[in-house]
């Protein structure tokens, strides 16, 4: 399926509006400070030129809160792929219950609408009745556990894979961004999982992450929409890389499953049989 590159930095270019009822999460991931948690710091509560108070210490803080009028905000129509993103600065997981209702409510009361909502711990959704009209989506950077200490509190990749599978709902959606190292077994959890859509992007704050090749990620995509053609898979900016040089083998057999990863000087990524166990088939 043709893609459609995205130069702008922002991974969901099909969200026409953030809608941020909910703010907040402490799953302190090490590449969120500079994006969505500096973003909160514009709230900075304080006075403003005619004398009114402006911005919100929680969010500020990036402390899981509720802002019940937004709730009555105006929301636009979406079309196509477009969808509002249901509070995109934050992660429902560490919401109270009755705040993540009081917003399906208003998603299943606006349903000539497409809404979106995801979150690093995606058993959560089990917890209520989602609407038709909402996408769930969860964030799998990479499929190796080993490469995530210290970069979440989130559950590992593994894990939310797993609880992700156990969730019922026809309309799902999987982040894989910023991408990390990973293997092959990561476009099996995609098959298995089956999402509508898939978004792959780089690390764009260059927060120090370990990241694959752009050709590595070219290939894995080429694969995934090979053998899964009904995902839409959209792509971020895949920013150029100093030692993304050369030409890889390509397989006999056309599939380029060997590849992610395996490749001369390239030896903390993928196939050691030591990752093997924090693997998920």
């Amino acid at each position: 399926m043709p893609k459609k590159e995205n130069k702008s930095g922002n991974m969901y270019t099909d969200s026409i509006y953030q809608w941020n009822v909910i703010v907040g999460c402490h799953f302190q991931c090490s590449y969120c400070e500079a994006s969505f948690q500096r973003q909160m710091k514009r709230q900075k509560p304080g006075i403003d030129k005619n004398g009114k108070k402006r911005g919100c210490q929680k969010c500020y803080d990036y402390e899981p809160h509720f802002h019940s009028k937004r709730l009555e905000q105006r929301l636009p129509l979406t079309h196509g792929d477009e969808f509002i993103w249901a509070c995109s600065s934050s992660d429902i997981y560490f919401a109270e219950r009755e705040w993540v209702e009081q917003v399906l409510d208003k998603i299943r009361e606006l349903s000539n609408r497409t809404f979106f909502m995801q979150s690093k711990n995606p058993i959560c959704f089990n917890l209520y009745d989602l609407p038709e009209n909402l996408i769930i989506g969860t964030t799998i950077e990479t499929n190796l556990n080993t490469l995530y200490e210290g970069i979440s509190k989130a559950p590992l990749p593994s894990w939310r894979y797993k609880d992700f599978l156990e969730v019922e709902h026809p309309r799902k959606s999987i982040t894989i961004e910023p991408i990390m190292y990973f293997n092959w077994d990561l476009y099996h959890w995609i098959k298995k999982i089956n999402p509508e859509r898939v978004y792959i992007g780089y690390d764009t704050k260059n927060t120090g992450l370990p990241e694959p090749r752009v050709y590595q990620v070219k290939m894995f995509i080429q694969d995934l929409e090979k053998f899964a053609p009904e995902i839409k898979v959209k792509l971020k900016y895949m920013k150029e890389k100093t030692k993304d040089t050369g030409e890889p083998k390509i397989r006999s057999d056309g599939s380029n499953q060997r590849l992610i990863g395996e490749f001369a000087g390239d030896s903390p990524l993928i196939a050691s049989s030591q990752k093997k166990k924090d693997e998920v088939s």
